[in-house]
């Protein structure tokens, strides 16, 4: 049996370099797929958190087959196993994370920290090299965990971006603190609570940091800023991206169509704003399920006077995460 696991762990190892074009075609299909099969969402978090364990009970599990027929069972098999995983989350990922670009600049550095976990996943030197170190492959694993639960929780219970948003921060901090006591041995009670207190930072950084963070589930299918509005049909008329003080007088529409996951209920907002100064904040209702989106709008009565300026329409969520941004002028 040693020799036979021996064995598959070498063929696995040989073809590792296929395994990254594996999981890219895996992460790209189940962003296409679980829409419509949720239960990938759930299997995706069930293997998620599995991997987690066996990367926390490693050492006991290790023991624990000492002197028998696995004895022969190499730690590689684990990371191999591990690295798949992680490349399948953030592959998975990917996808709305790179739909959320037009966001704003204030999603540049995460992104960039996606997509260069992503690449970290598929450069075996640099993720083995990771691997080696305790504390970052940590770091790494939770980071796949907080990423891939921000796009499964609204996937799987439904919840708003800004609740999964907070309670992805506040499972990776949980799933983390174990795997803080792993270093450094016995601790007296001051270093246990600055553990604790780091866990808690962990938790809560997300919800402080969550302009950076975008919300990864939403996505602007269709925008557009009109002067006049078909209420019926939900369409935006007469629009434009330059209009004259006169034509406004009337007011301005902002058309939005937001795509969400099916049975997801959220509020967003409109801000309005004039050469960088915010006039307005219009709060609107998105259901989400429609694949072009739920078309929805805000319509702006009162334009300022003098209206003359540059302005900017920000699609936001309650945590302030932007979904799109509309941009128009208004000429003498």
């Amino acid at each position: 049996m040693p020799l036979t696991l021996q064995t598959l762990t070498d063929k696995l190892y040989q073809i590792r370099h296929v395994w990254a074009l594996i999981s890219f075609s895996l992460g790209l299909s189940s962003y296409f797929l679980v829409e419509r099969q949720p239960w990938l969402a759930a299997v995706l978090t069930g293997l998620l958190v599995f991997s987690w364990l066996l990367l926390l009970t490693e050492g006991i599990w290790q023991n624990k087959v000492i002197g028998t027929r696995f004895d022969g069972l190499p730690q590689g098999m684990l990371k191999l196993l591990l690295q798949a995983v992680h490349q399948e989350a953030f592959f998975f990922s990917l996808p709305f994370v790179l739909l959320q670009w037009s966001g704003g600049a204030e999603y540049i550095f995460f992104t960039t920290l996606v997509v260069s976990a992503a690449a970290i996943s598929i450069i075996d030197p640099v993720y083995f090299w990771l691997a080696r170190h305790r504390a970052l492959y940590f770091g790494f694993h939770a980071l796949a965990l907080f990423v891939a639960l921000l796009v499964l929780l609204p996937l799987i219970f439904h919840w708003s971006t800004d609740s999964a948003l907070a309670w992805a921060g506040w499972l990776t901090a949980l799933f983390a603190l174990p795997s803080f006591w792993r270093f450094g041995g016995p601790r007296k009670w001051f270093r246990w609570l600055g553990l604790i207190l780091v866990s808690c930072l962990i938790a809560l950084s997300p919800r402080w940091l969550a302009p950076l963070v975008p919300p990864l589930t939403l996505s602007l299918q269709e925008r557009a800023v009109a002067l006049s509005f078909n209420r019926a049909e939900r369409k935006p008329l007469v629009s434009g991206e330059v209009f004259s003080a006169d034509e406004v007088a009337g007011g301005l529409y902002a058309y939005t169509a937001i795509k969400a996951p099916l049975g997801l209920g959220q509020e967003v907002y409109h801000y309005w704003f004039r050469d960088g100064e915010q006039v307005d904040r219009i709060p609107l209702k998105v259901s989400g399920g429609r694949e072009s989106g739920f078309r929805t709008w805000s319509h702006k009565r009162h334009i300022p006077v003098p209206s003359e300026g540059r302005w900017r329409v920000e699609v936001r969520t309650g945590d302030n995460q932007i979904i799109g941004v509309m941009r128009f002028t208004i000429t003498p």
